[in-house]
C-alpha cells in the first residue's frame, strides 16, 4: 500500500509517499513509490496512529458492565475517533490488580478488540507488595487517591510505599489526583446543596491531591519514576507539577464549564468542569505544549443510569468516537499546531509508555495512521456512534473535521468515518 499526503510528525511537516508492507512502513519518499493500493490524502493530514493513555474499557471476566461497552464496541468506537492503540484502566467490577484477573481481560481483548489494548495494572492497598508479579502483563499503573470501584483507594500515608513499589517495577504510574479526605469533607459541609458537583470535588481536592503524590514522590530520593497526572482539571495543578510529573487533559475539561453540566447532568464527570477562565487558561496550557498528553477518559454509562439527577447521575462521558473530531476542532478554531497533535495524541504517548515501536511516520515503525480530513464537516448525532453507550457529550456540536482512513497494522480498518464493526 501506498499512502500520500501531507505527513505529521511531532517535529515536521512535509508532503510524501508512504510505503507499507507486512504492517510496516518500509519507505518514505517525495515520490515514485508504487504499490498494490494507492490512498492519495492530498487534502488531510496524516497522523501517527493515535495512542488513547486513559479510558473504560468496562469489560472484564464477570461481563457485569458489558452492558456499557465491551471490548469489541469499544474499539470500534476508537478507530472511528482515530485511535490505534487504546489503554484500559483496571477499576472494573473484577478490577486488575492480579495477574489471573488481567491475563483473563487480555484474552478477552485479544478475541474481541479491533485494535491494540494494553492494561493498566491497580494498585491497592492488599496488593502493593505482590504488584511485581503482574508486570509483564501491563503497560503501567494506576493509583487511585479517591475511592473508586474494586477498593482501589489510597490513603496518603500509604501513598510513598504504593510508589515505590511501582517505581521497583521499572514501569509507568498514572495517578488520579482527588484527595478523599478533601472530597467527604465537603460533602458534610454540603448536605443541602447537591446540585454543584464542582463544589462536592472542588479544585482543592485535586490540589491537595497532587501536593500529596509531590511529597511521597520526593520522599525517597533515589525513586526516579514517570509519573502522569490524570485528567488535570484545573491551570492551578500545572504550576505544581512543573517539570516534575508529566500529565493528561480531556476534550470535555478543554470544552464544557460547570454551567454545562448544572444544564445537562449526562455531563457530571470526576474531576469535574470548572469554570470558563480555568477552561480557557488549560486550552492555552495545552496550545503551549505544556500538557503531555490529550486522553479522551472514555467511561461510558447508558442513557438510563445518566438520566437520573445529579446527585445520583455516574461520572463519567464516551469520548473515543469523537476523538479526531475534537483534534480537528483544536486544530481549525483553536489554532493548535497540528505538530502538538502529533506530540500529544501519539508521540508522547508511545514515549511514556515505552512503545519504541509506534508514536512517529518512520521506517521501520508500525504502519499505524491516522489520516484526518479537515474538510468534512460533521455534526455528531448518537446513531453515527459505535460505543455501546450510543451517546456523546458532543451531540450536536459541529466539529470542522473527521477521520478519513484509519489504518492499523498496515491494514485501512476505517475509511470516510465508518468503522468495521
Amino acid at each position: 500500500m501506498i499512502i500520500e499526503g501531507r505527513i505529521v510528525n511531532r517535529d515536521a511537516i512535509h508532503d510524501a509517499q508512504i510505503a507499507i508492507d507486512d504492517g510496516y512502513i518500509t519507505a518514505i519518499r517525495k515520490q515514485g513509490l508504487n504499490g498494490e493500493r494507492k490512498i492519495e490524502a492530498r487534502e488531510c493530514l496524516i497522523f501517527p496512529g493515535f495512542i488513547d493513555l486513559h479510558a473504560h474499557l468496562r469489560e472484564d471476566s464477570s461481563h457485569k458492565w458489558d452492558y456499557k461497552e465491551d471490548f469489541k464496541s469499544g474499539t470500534a468506537a476508537a478507530l472511528h475517533g482515530g485511535i490505534t492503540t487504546v489503554i484500559d484502566m483496571p477499576n472494573t467490577p473484577l478490577p486488575g490488580i492480579s495477574t489471573d484477573r488481567l491475563i483473563k481481560k487480555k484474552e478477552l481483548a485479544r478475541k474481541e478488540g479491533l485494535i491494540d489494548i494494553l492494561f493498566y495494572g491497580g494498585v491497592s492497598e492488599s496488593n502493593i507488595n505482590t504488584i511485581a508479579k503482574m508486570q509483564k502483563e501491563v503497560v503501567a499503573y494506576k493509583i487511585y487517591l479517591a475511592e473508586t470501584t474494586g477498593g482501589l483507594y489510597i490513603r496518603d500515608d500509604v501513598l510513598p510505599k504504593a510508589i515505590a513499589a511501582v517505581e521497583a517495577t521499572a514501569k509507568p504510574l498514572v495517578i488520579h489526583c482527588e484527595d478523599q479526605r478533601v472530597i467527604e469533607k465537603m460533602h458534610e459541609s454540603l448536605k443541602v446543596n447537591l446540585m454543584d458537583h464542582s463544589e462536592l470535588r472542588p479544585e482543592e481536592a485535586e490540589l491537595s491531591a497532587v501536593k500529596n503524590v509531590l511529597a511521597a514522590a520526593s520522599s525517597d530520593t533515589k525513586i526516579k519514576i514517570k509519573i502522569d497526572i490524570a485528567h488535570v482539571s484545573t491551570y492551578r495543578t500545572l504550576d505544581l507539577i512543573g517539570n516534575n510529573f508529566h500529565c493528561e487533559v480531556t476534550p470535555h475539561h478543554l470544552f464544557f464549564t460547570k454551567k454545562d453540566v448544572q444544564a445537562n447532568a449526562f455531563l457530571k464527570v470526576n474531576p469535574p468542569l470548572r469554570s470558563e477562565e480555568n477552561r480557557l487558561r488549560l486550552l492555552d496550557a495545552f496550545k503551549s505544549g505544556k500538557i503531555d498528553f490529550l486522553v479522551t477518559d472514555h467511561a461510558p454509562h447508558t442513557k438510563a443510569e445518566k438520566a437520573g439527577g445529579l446527585s445520583d447521575t455516574p461520572a463519567g462521558v464516551p469520548n473515543l468516537d469523537t476523538y479526531g473530531n475534537f483534534v480537528a476542532w483544536l486544530i481549525v478554531h483553536c489554532g493548535v499546531s497540528p505538530m502538538l497533535i502529533a506530540r500529544a495524541c501519539a508521540y508522547n504517548p508511545a514515549m511514556f509508555l515505552g512503545l519504541q515501536d509506534r508514536g512517529s511516520i518512520e521506517v521501520g515503525k508500525r504502519a499505524n495512521l491516522s489520516i484526518l480530513d479537515l474538510n468534512k464537516r460533521v455534526k455528531i448525532r448518537s446513531e453515527r456512534l459505535y460505543t455501546k453507550c450510543k451517546w456523546s457529550p458532543f451531540e450536536g456540536y459541529e466539529f470542522p473535521g473527521a477521520m478519513r482512513h484509519v489504518i492499523y497494522n498496515g491494514s485501512v480498518v476505517m475509511e470516510d468515518d465508518e468503522s468495521p464493526i
